[in-house]
């Protein structure tokens, strides 16, 4: 026969109540009589069973995680943030791929209520609004990632990508460049597509240069052979541009390698800046300007609201939360050598 609350009772000198009070945290207990019992759970190699306390604390200690994709190190990062807290916490996370489909997001947000997962945090690429109803009405606690819901009833958490894309154009502006193109994501992903393409414009419009959709590329995947497509699109104009925004530093590698092919020098001729600065952002020659921000904070802060949320604590204040980023400055952006810059 296996071991037993009974045993773990006998061996702590408690009661089998107080035993099941400290595994289930049902109330509370002092720090040592704590501690007595969890050494007796570990010297008998007790095993308390899930469904059972499940059942008495009417949690299951499971969060759902739903991201796009896991290739990508941003997502991998914010995991890793996300598991950080549950470990703290005492939570474990249950991790399905979306594959950036709407449809497979709803099955997966219908699939994590019926397993009676306690929360959910959900990286969401395209804001379905049957999605959104789904999570409303099932009065399950969520966590949006990574972009802005108008609804306050499901906090989020994100950065501001339109102010930083409109800072990263500004930067090259600053630099002298007036012909700048873009490589965006797909307008149906709101951060990395429509936020960052409409900061690129916001600046435009601000230095009161030109918007040409010939100078512009629309990715559907975040990945280097995209960026070198979109690159060699825009460098078929008979105008050209000096300078590039890409939406993620894959693209920007990308395009970086089609104009060394091209024999353009970087960046003497031609300066690019990308967004995330992932690894590769400082290994690629030159170093890529980029925009710095942490996925793994990202994903830290949204578990630890989530984790709160299903303790019944809330703070106003963390319906919306905004993490910080920094445009980071390498050698892949430069002065443009024909504007000096008091043009500016």
């Amino acid at each position: 026969m296996g071991v037993t609350i009974r045993d773990v009772a006998k061996r702590a000198g408690v009661s089998i109540a107080t035993v099941s009070r400290v595994l289930n945290q049902s109330k509370p207990v002092s720090n040592p009589l704590k501690q007595r019992i969890m050494q007796a759970v570990e010297e008998t190699g007790y095993r308390p069973n899930a469904v059972a306390r499940s059942m008495i604390r009417k949690k299951t200690g499971l969060i759902g995680v739903i991201v796009p994709e896991i290739a990508n190190p941003y997502f991998s990062g914010l995991v890793e943030g996300i598991e950080a807290v549950a470990k703290e916490r005492a939570y474990y996370t249950v991790l399905a791929i979306s594959e950036k489909d709407d449809r497979r997001e709803l099955e997966l947000l219908r699939i994590f209520q019926s397993k009676q997962m306690d929360g959910i945090l959900w990286a969401a690429a395209r804001l379905d609004p049957a999605c959104q109803q789904e999570i409303i009405q099932s009065n399950i606690p969520c966590v949006i990632i990574g972009q802005r819901l108008k609804n306050k009833d499901i906090p989020s958490v994100a950065i501001d990508n339109r102010r930083a894309a409109y800072e990263t154009v500004s930067h090259l502006i600053q630099l002298g460049h007036r012909r700048i193109g873009m490589i965006h994501g797909p307008l149906w992903d709101v951060q990395s597509g429509r936020e960052r393409l409409e900061g690129y414009h916001l600046a435009l419009q601000t230095y009161g240069l030109s918007f040409r959709s010939d100078w512009t590329a629309e990715a559907g995947e975040f990945n280097v052979e995209n960026g070198y497509q979109g690159m060699r699109a825009i460098w078929r104009t008979a105008e050209k541009p000096t300078a590039l925004f890409c939406a993620c530093d894959r693209l920007a590698v990308g395009a970086m390698t089609y104009l060394k092919q091209e024999g353009v020098s970087l960046p003497e001729e031609f300066s690019v800046a990308g967004f995330d600065d992932e690894e590769l952002a400082s290994l690629i020659t030159p170093r890529l300007t980029t925009v710095r921000h942490s996925p793994y904070q990202m994903g830290y802060k949204s578990a630890q609201i989530l984790t709160d949320r299903i303790k019944g604590k809330r703070d106003s204040r963390c319906d919306a939360i905004t993490l910080d980023y920094q445009v980071i400055v390498r050698e892949s952006t430069a002065i443009l050598k024909q504007v000096l810059t008091t043009d500016l």
